[in-house]
């Protein structure tokens, strides 16, 4: 029942909902062949990589491999993921207690709105909660079972999570590693245990790299979102430490801050930019942890999941810059937290722990629901009175041995579950209704991106998107230079294909994000993405590019496009993230600017009647 309804939460109507252009390209560049696989190439012909590990894609690749590219073969395996996310975690909490906490701990993570909202969307976030809810089941079990085996299968799933989304996974080790050392086990063995755990874990999550790092520059695309195509800068630079603030001062590597949830600091989580995503039971599980304490449970499992829920509200407060669906990984411990707290109280009939931990939760929904008044704030209230109604029926049943007001009866569990969870799952259940394709959030606002999708539960199919000449779905655009892409000119792709002649490329273009538009449009032709995602990737060189040109292999360059991610909250051309160089992510490197100006003085302009762009140039000899 619990996979059911998270299914219809994440899949229902997601062919007509949105997509990231720039992240759909991936998926199909990268299915194109075995070498764009691996490195997670941008662009069919494999000129640059995207910003990260590609793993979130590997998956989706193979989706598009086999049922053709689409949205839906784009987005569904994020769907599937979340499913599989929530039975497991389901599982692990039937597993360490009762099916009470097993059904709590699976439906606060199917109910939590970014968790849905990004579950409908293709960006590289929910590949990562399904790994980490696999480090949460073999995790417990080493804990449970004072388990070298198991924990050795814990730190390859924190490799696993590692190839998603990079540093953020290594984020899990400290508590892992605590709750080791609490284990009723010999110290000396125990040190060895997380010592040996640590170093497969280390050696695991490094292998992509250091193949990527060993594999010479002229076999591979270019790494993208680096200065010295090295995925060492790529993961410990620019999607490390560059996440943290700008580096004005060092030219190292890139910074790029998204800037999309507030400032930093101690409640940023209860912004009005975050709040209404995950915040619903941070006070509960916080206050989950003081309970599982008193009540006695296996120190060792409230020291993992209370020392990781902790330490990812800290590093989620104190990050520079970040999208909404960044913190969907919170829900894993939230959920076993408070599935495994209110369980272990209603088993113990700790009549305290159960209405301090609805009642807190009441309370928080009151709270963020006042961001948005006008929106599902009813659903609040109704939760409130639930609240009430539930803590009137436990005390009242404390006297009664049957009927509708014993403590264990279906009526009462019924209640217990709106009180936690009913306004967080209104607004997953409508986040089908507001997609957004860069910055995937649910509730009124859908993020930025493009118009509306909808196929969602009582939605009226609007926005389905373009549909290209080939039949392949042109999905939603965003706002242009973002992740999302831009409009798609089809008069453009008509004259190139008909004027390309023997070229391999149909043309080139600055930044992958409005490459990645005619990429998906055109479904699958080579367009060189000069300059990758940020625009200042040196890929092409110069040299390189004139290569192509002079062997006929590149004809065709659109100068529109300044390269680039420009895209702010609401939709307009915001104010681009630093570069460890002082530079906007929108300035041109050396090599990207020398391309543009060699092309400006040696290419001509083309004119047509066919076309409706005057930025498209011409450097056939």
């Amino acid at each position: 029942m619990l996979a059911a309804v998270s299914a219809f939460i994440t899949l229902w109507g997601l062919q007509l909902g949105e997509r990231s252009e720039y992240y759909a390209s991936i998926a199909l560049s990268m299915s194109q062949n075995l070498s764009n696989l691996f490195f997670g190439a941008v662009d069919p012909a494999g000129t640059v990589t995207l910003d990260k590990i590609p793993g979130s894609y590997w998956v989706p690749a193979v989706f598009v491999r086999l049922f053709g590219f689409s949205t839906w073969s784009v987005n569904a395996p994020n769907a599937i993921a979340t499913v599989m996310a929530v039975v497991l975690v389901a599982v692990t909490a039937k597993r360490l207690l009762n099916p009470t906490a097993g059904l709590i701990a699976g439906a606060v993570v199917a109910t939590t709105p970014i968790v849905a909202a990004v579950a409908r969307s293709n960006q590289p976030e929910s590949f990562f909660v399904l790994a980490l809810a696999l480090v949460a089941w073999a995790a417990t079990k080493a804990l449970q079972g004072r388990s070298l085996r198991w924990l050795l299968v814990a730190a390859a799933f924190v490799a696993l999570a590692f190839q998603m989304y990079m540093l953020e996974a290594w984020a899990v080790w400290p508590a892992l590693a605590v709750a080791y050392l609490c284990v009723k086990k010999p110290w000396l063995q125990k040190i060895r245990d997380v010592v040996l755990a640590g170093m497969l874990s280390l050696a695991l999550s490094l292998v992509w790299i250091f193949v990527v790092w060993l594999v010479p520059a002229s076999a591979r695309p270019y790494v993208g979102g680096t200065y010295s195509n090295n995925p060492f800068e790529m993961v410990f630079g620019y999607n490390g430490l560059g996440r943290f603030g700008a580096t004005t001062e060092s030219s190292a590597y890139r910074s790029f801050t998204p800037p999309f949830s507030g400032d930093p600091g101690v409640l940023r989580l209860f912004n009005a930019e975050v709040a209404g995503q995950v915040a619903w039971l941070i006070p509960a599980g916080l206050l989950a942890i003081a309970v599982l304490w008193v009540l006695r449970v296996p120190r060792p499992l409230v020291v993992f999941l209370g020392g990781w829920l902790v330490t990812f509200l800290a590093m989620f407060s104190v990050v520079a810059g970040m999208h909404q669906f960044y913190t969907a990984a919170l829900a894993l411990p939230l959920g076993l937290l408070v599935g495994l707290a209110f369980a272990k109280a209603r088993a113990g009939g700790v009549l305290w722990a159960q209405l301090a931990l609805v009642g807190v939760t009441a309370v928080t929904a009151l709270g963020i629901a006042l961001y948005n008044p006008g929106y599902l704030y009813g659903v609040a209230v109704v939760q409130a009175v639930s609240t009430v109604v539930f803590a009137l029926l436990l005390v009242l049943g404390r006297r009664r041995t049957n009927g509708v007001l014993r403590a264990g009866s279906p009526w009462v569990s019924a209640l217990a579950a709106v009180a936690l969870m009913l306004t967080p799952a209104a607004w997953a259940v409508d986040a089908m209704n507001h997609p957004s394709s860069i910055n995937p959030i649910a509730g009124e606002s859908s993020g930025i991106g493009g118009g509306f999708g909808a196929g969602g539960f009582g939605g009226g199919g609007r926005g389905s998107g373009p549909t290209t000449p080939d039949g392949a779905d042109g999905g939603q655009g965003g706002a242009p230079g973002g992740r999302g892409g831009s409009a798609v000119d089809q008069s453009l792709i008509a004259y190139l294909e008909a004027n390309r002649g023997s070229a391999n490329y149909l043309f080139a273009t600055f930044g992958a994000s409005e490459a990645a538009t005619y990429i998906t449009a055109t479904n699958g032709e080579s367009v060189m993405p000069i300059g990758g995602f940020s625009g200042e990737d040196p890929a092409p060189t110069f040299g390189r590019f004139t290569e192509l040109v002079a062997s006929g292999e590149l004809r065709f360059v659109l100068m529109a496009s300044q390269g680039g991610f420009t895209a702010a909250p609401g939709g307009g051309a915001g104010t681009p993230a630093q570069t460890s160089g002082g530079a906007t992510a929108t300035d041109d490197s050396t090599a990207v600017a020398d391309i543009r100006t060699w092309v400006s003085q040696n290419c001509s302009s083309v004119t047509s009647p066919d076309l409706t762009t005057t930025d498209l140039y011409d450097c056939a000899p």
